[in-house]
């Protein structure tokens, strides 16, 4: 009888071991560990412990993504409640930039916001920006498409692009950009989700305002 035969065997009679309880202390099974000849019993014990540890590291991990979802929960809602207490709508791309450095703990963060059609030095940045369905994060973002960032960005090795856009989705008014010397801290890998609300809040507080007259092109960091 093959191993696979006593295998089906043992599938297909789940009573066996009821109806011969001795066999649980006679049968010998090496210890994959130590080396030693363990009761199917004390197999079976190891087995579960075994299982349990991991379902144990799995919920601790769990628990970790949960209390990190939290806190970024909790920024994003400081940040929201900083631009909406602003009341000068002149001031609010500036204190977007300085609250998400602050609450975010990011280096380096800046934000254009350009006319529309946008000025030969913005060309570049807003043909980049309109082409982003969603943030993108990574190492290898050309920053030489974005005019005039200042030379603290020559230290970036990983940079989130935010597009930032108004009624019409396809076209995009301004760019948050996000950088850090950290190659990790904006991987390409990484989830975007936080990073898409923000650009949402962004554009609901940065958006044209058909009430007001039109304002020149700005950009802050």
């Amino acid at each position: 009888m093959t191993d696979e035969e006593v295998a089906r065997f043992l599938q297909a009679n789940p009573t066996f071991f009821q109806q011969y309880p001795a066999l649980f202390t006679q049968l010998l099974l090496p210890d994959p560990h130590h080396g030693n000849a363990i009761s199917l019993t004390e197999r079976q014990a190891m087995l579960l412990r075994e299982r349990v540890k991991a379902l144990e590291a799995r919920l601790a991990e769990l628990l970790r993504i949960g209390r990190d979802n939290d806190a970024l929960a909790s920024n994003l809602v400081q940040w929201t409640k900083a631009l909406l207490a602003e009341p000068d709508r002149t001031r609010i791309a500036q204190l977007a930039i300085e609250e998400l450095k602050r609450i975010f703990a990011v280096p380096l963060a800046e934000i254009r916001i350009w006319s529309a059609p946008p000025s030969v030095g913005d060309t570049q940045a807003a043909r980049l920006a309109c082409g982003l369905r969603a943030p993108v994060c990574g190492s290898d973002i050309d920053l030489a498409l974005i005019a005039g960032l200042a030379d603290s960005w020559a230290d970036a090795r990983s940079v989130a692009l935010i597009p930032l856009r108004g009624p019409t989705p396809s076209e995009a008014f301004g760019l948050i950009v996000l950088g850090s010397s950290d190659p990790s801290r904006f991987d390409s890998a990484m989830g975007t989700a936080l990073l898409t609300r923000i650009g949402e809040l962004a554009s609901a507080a940065l958006g044209p305002n058909p009430n007001a007259a039109p304002q020149a092109p700005t950009a802050a960091g």
